[in-house]
């Protein structure tokens, strides 16, 4: 029986260099050399299968000496003054149909270049039979925004659809990160009478900060075949080692490849989702049987995938605006309720006729309705004013003091609060999450934290296999290998409230800038 081993099999996966496996895949070959370089430094050792040139004939001589034409004068780039242009780091990757004919027919190359290596891939060229699907533009629904969540639901959907049919692909997920780097499958499209994986999470480990990183930094990763035999990449210079991490054909960590043979797939293909430089999510498709997408069926669905970004940001600042209109109303009603509170309490007589009360209920009630709490306090350095159920007087100014001391945040929400400040589980039932917003020299009585309580809410996660078990260790081998099971697993959390949303910590955000400009009103109208 194997044991859990979780800490090391991270540790592990992050110490990879995934970049520097000095190995590609062999569904084409590379040739490579140094950024602001045109000289052939590096080579695949199967150059003389896919072009006819020997691995002699062309290390150490500049690419253009190969191909004199290079780059086509389609490239929008001025050769006359700038022949060397190409060699030179940018951002996205570019695609030459037919560069090239060699013993297995016309080859598409694809160029990319960072601040280490310049790369360039060769590729079998697009089959005539699919050049037309493989150009046909981009579907116009992809275009339109989603405005309600109904909306949303069905434009991942078509996606996934649109996505499979393009790739020939048995399944198509789309799947979203989480706060904590944990990864679920929001919409999926499938061949018939597979199992679902709609709904289902993966844990952080599944897809390490380094692979994060490369996806980041690639619009697609394919993997034609978890049986086939990487191609090793040799260098001019022994010892000199290429980096791969732009390379479509980089070859595959033997810890992913373990882990798609666990799940069952033989062939895997991904699409990056950035959302304002950052990895939102992932395409994902898996296939039973070896496949091999050319590159401009690759790129097409690229295409497919950034426009759906468009989407992903344009709803995202629909809902975000939204809610934030929606809330002014509220926001505005609770800072006239601050303010008569703080004119009442001023007025001790009007206070023992009662009136003081109904300030408080009606301050109450708008506290906290603005982010769906069932209790608030108002503190400052004298006073502790409640409202709903709230913990004890003493456990409200021990959590402050936690506060001040270790949360240097403005606007600070979590849902698991005992697990950051362990006296907190004393009152888990009332408080499992607290969303705090601090305002600086509030009037007279210096800092005033507004604090919002949500009550304890067990809840279940479905996970795609025991998340503690991302790591097993092979005693044969000696090796970490990934888990072996993604049948549903069911995981019930406990002393954890309903997640604070976005637009929860942006009305909290917004609140707090009306109360320092209404602060700093009063302070001038003095």
């Amino acid at each position: 029986m194997t044991e859990p081993l979780t800490p090391g099999f991270l540790a592990e996966c992050e110490r990879e260099q995934l970049h520097r496996v000095q190995s590609i895949q062999p569904w084409g070959c590379l040739l490579g050399g140094r950024t602001g370089e045109s000289v052939i430094r590096f080579a695949s050792a199967n150059l003389t299968d896919w072009t006819g040139w020997t691995l002699d004939s062309v290390l150490g001589r500049a690419l253009t000496e190969c191909l004199p034409e290079f780059p086509p004068r389609t490239e929008l780039v001025d050769i006359t003054s700038a022949p060397d242009a190409w060699t030179q780091a940018a951002a996205g990757k570019r695609l030459y149909p037919a560069l090239l004919s060699g013993p297995r027919g016309v080859l598409d190359g694809l160029l990319s270049c960072n601040e280490h290596n310049w790369l360039l891939e060769l590729e079998i060229g697009l089959p005539v039979a699919q050049q037309v699907e493989a150009y046909r533009p981009v579907p116009h629904r992809l275009y339109r925004m989603p405005y309600s969540e109904r909306d949303w639901a069905s434009h991942c959907q078509y996606l996934a659809d649109e996505m499979r049919a393009a790739t020939g692909f048995e399944r198509v997920m789309i799947y979203r990160f989480l706060d904590d780097d944990c990864g679920e499958v929001i919409s999926e499209s499938l061949k018939e009478g597979l199992p679902p994986y709609l709904g289902l999470r993966y844990p952080a480990s599944d897809i390490p900060l380094i692979a994060r990183n490369l996806y980041r930094l690639n619009s697609h990763r394919q993997i034609p075949d978890i049986q086939a035999t990487d191609v090793p990449v040799l260098s001019l210079d022994a010892g000199e080692i290429t980096d791969l991490t732009l390379s479509d054909l980089r070859a595959v960590s033997p810890v992913h490849l373990e882990y798609l043979k666990n799940m069952g797939v033989t062939a895997s293909m991904s699409f990056s989702i950035l959302i304002g430089g950052e990895l939102w999510g992932l395409i994902a498709c898996h296939h039973s049987e070896p496949r091999h997408l050319p590159l401009p069926v690759r790129l097409r669905c690229t295409e497919m995938t950034q426009v759906f970004t468009l989407a992903v940001s344009g709803y995202q600042s629909t809902q975000r605006l939204m809610d934030l209109n929606d809330s002014d109303q509220e926001i505005l009603a609770l800072l006239s309720a601050l303010r008569l509170s703080e004119d009442e309490r001023d007025r001790v007589t009007e206070l023992e006729d009662g009136r003081g009360d109904l300030v408080d209920q009606t301050l109450g009630q708008v506290l906290l309705s603005l982010v769906r709490a069932t209790g608030a306090a108002l503190v400052d350095d004298q006073t502790i004013v409640t409202f709903g159920q709230t913990p004890e007087t003493l456990d409200i100014r021990a959590m402050v003091n936690w506060l001040h001391e270790t949360v240097p945040d403005l606007v600070f929400a979590t849902d698991r609060l005992s697990s950051l400040f362990p006296d907190a589980i004393a009152c888990a039932e009332l408080a499992s999450g607290l969303l705090a917003v601090r305002v600086d020299g509030y009037r007279d009585t210096g800092d005033r934290w507004f604090l919002w309580w949500r009550p304890e809410q067990p809840h279940s996660v479905h996970w795609a296999g025991d998340p503690r078990k991302s790591a097993l260790f092979d005693e044969q081998r000696q090796v970490l290998s990934p888990r072996s099971s993604f049948a549903r697993w069911i995981e019930t959390n406990a002393r954890q409230s309903e997640p604070w949303t976005e637009a929860d910590r942006l009305r909290a955000k917004k609140f707090r800038s009306l109360v320092l400009y209404d602060v700093n009103a009063h302070i001038l109208g003095r």
